[in-house]
């Protein structure tokens, strides 16, 4: 880690507020025609809306903004960063949230978690059967939101291009969404496997955020030597996030709404358990191997195993540093842009927050 980083985590990006209003009454717009017929079902855009944060299981609105929304957010400030229209890049950041809530629906079900930002999931509350369907359905939403990209101003044939990138891209997290499963059942799994699946599980939608919102914005058409390195800079951030969640998921704490080891638990091959299991040595290796091997999740006592053999091996360090690592080559990449305005400083803010978030 950095020894020269102030000690304290630094609060979202102030940008993040100057986008809110605008992502939030888009997305509320999107689901505002939609409802079921049936009344003696609940409703299953009700169901959406419940997880976007804006109402309650029983139905009643909550004041709540949904969490950062930081997919739209990133498309809107790529937007700017091109000197483009934030209204022609609206419908596919609309379409990048409710991919990722898509992903999040199906995700909490895989995992079998009850809990995500400290509310029920929807599976937990309304079944398995209901969370896929749902599932199922917000990603449709999302399809007929890019779709208005052409009401908004965008050229056919760059409004096709921009659903092109974002089925690839969303097909990518679902590839890299079947690796994390299947790596869990894997022996050992190497660090560039591992590297292979958060770019596609995670990086995937970061770098199509930042992509294709300096895409679509630019009224007189796409500036391609600008698009193309903010996919570059949204490869490197996507990465940057996923790792730094991943040591969120070992030593997150209260800060995440999961205890201490909660990914260990669940013998979770993210990037920390590869660390360990490839560089343990004699009988360490041996213990942990025999750890995560072992049938369901794992009992207090083997986290503590695990956290202890981390701890020796300096795998939270070894995990921020590559972090860190990235970052280097993003920032490089940042200050090499002439981007409109102040996004180069805000890709830096953004940059910094992602190392050191805590959340």
């Amino acid at each position: 880690m950095n020894p020269n980083r102030p000690p304290q985590t630094p609060s979202l990006p102030a940008f993040f507020a100057r986008y809110q209003d605008r992502i939030d009454a888009a997305l509320r717009a999107e689901l505002s025609d939609f409802s079921c017929s049936n009344e003696s079902v609940t409703d299953i855009y009700d169901i959406h809306r419940y997880y976007m944060g804006w109402q309650e299981i029983d139905g009643t609105h909550t004041a709540s903004l949904g969490g950062k929304r930081m997919r739209p957010t990133l498309a809107m400030l790529a937007a700017d960063a091109v000197g483009g229209d934030l209204d022609r890049a609206t419908p596919i950041a609309v379409a990048l949230e409710y991919v990722h809530n898509f992903s999040l629906i199906h995700d909490d079900l895989e995992d079998m978690d009850r809990v995500r930002h400290h509310r029920p999931t929807v599976w937990a509350v309304w079944g398995e059967s209901a969370a896929i369907v749902s599932g199922n359905a917000m990603l449709k939403i999302a399809d007929a939101a890019a779709w208005k990209l052409r009401a908004a101003g965008v050229h056919e044939p760059v409004a096709l291009e921009a659903e092109a990138v974002l089925t690839d891209h969303y097909l990518k997290m679902m590839e890299g969404q079947y690796l994390d499963i299947f790596f869990e059942t894997e022996v050992s799994i190497t660090v560039d496997q591992y590297l292979d699946m958060i770019e596609r599980k995670t990086g995937a939608l970061i770098e199509a955020s930042i992509y294709l919102g300096g895409l679509v914005a630019p009224a007189s058409g796409p500036d391609r030597k600008k698009a193309n390195a903010l996919k570059e800079i949204g490869y490197e951030l996507g990465r940057i996030f996923q790792i730094r969640d991943d040591v969120l998921g070992v030593w997150g704490g209260e800060a995440t709404g999961k205890p201490v080891g909660a990914d260990i638990k669940r013998k979770k091959k993210a990037l920390p358990a590869v660390h360990a299991l490839s560089t343990s040595e004699g009988t360490s290796a041996k213990r942990l191997n025999e750890i995560f091997q072992t049938e369901g999740d794992l009992d207090e006592e083997d986290v503590h195993v695990v956290l202890e053999v981390m701890e020796k091996l300096g795998t939270q360090e070894y995990c921020q540093s590559m972090a860190e690592e990235r970052w280097l080559t993003g920032r490089r990449m940042i200050e090499s842009l002439d981007l409109s305005g102040g996004a180069s400083a805000e890709f830096i803010e953004l940059g910094e927050f992602l190392l050191v978030r805590e959340s």
